[in-house]
């Protein structure tokens, strides 16, 4: 999961190197927004690269959920994250947030896992 994160991210910062930062768009998604939702696209790209049937059986489409979810519509998105990547380090901050927000995720399924079927996680402390 942290591969795709990065390599989303590296993606943007090769793009970001060559622009200015632009202005700040009206509608830009505020940074703590953004960051759930970069971190619910990476969950859902993780869940569809180990098990893309359980999305298919489920009805779950990315764009309805996190549209739904944020109420916000794709250009924003789009718009939205020009503007943290035309800043490298800002965004490479944004991204460790995202990074953090993965990992305390993991942590928590891997509580509830425990809970519901006894069974620590393999990298359980």
């Amino acid at each position: 999961m942290k591969k795709i994160v990065l390599l989303i991210g590296l993606l943007y910062f090769v793009v970001a190197c060559d622009k200015q930062v632009m202005e700040k768009p009206a509608n830009l998604i505020p940074e703590d927004k953004m960051v759930e939702i970069l971190t619910d696209i990476a969950i859902y790209q993780a869940v569809e690269g180990y098990d893309p049937q359980k999305l298919t059986t489920n009805n779950v489409k990315l764009n309805d959920f996190i549209f739904n979810k944020y109420k916000v519509n794709a250009k924003v998105i789009e718009t939205s994250n020009k503007y943290y990547a035309s800043d490298v380090d800002g965004y490479k901050k944004l991204y460790e947030k995202v990074i953090d927000n993965l990992e305390e995720r993991r942590k928590e399924v891997g509580v509830e896992i425990e809970k519901t079927t006894g069974v620590k996680p393999a990298d359980a402390p």
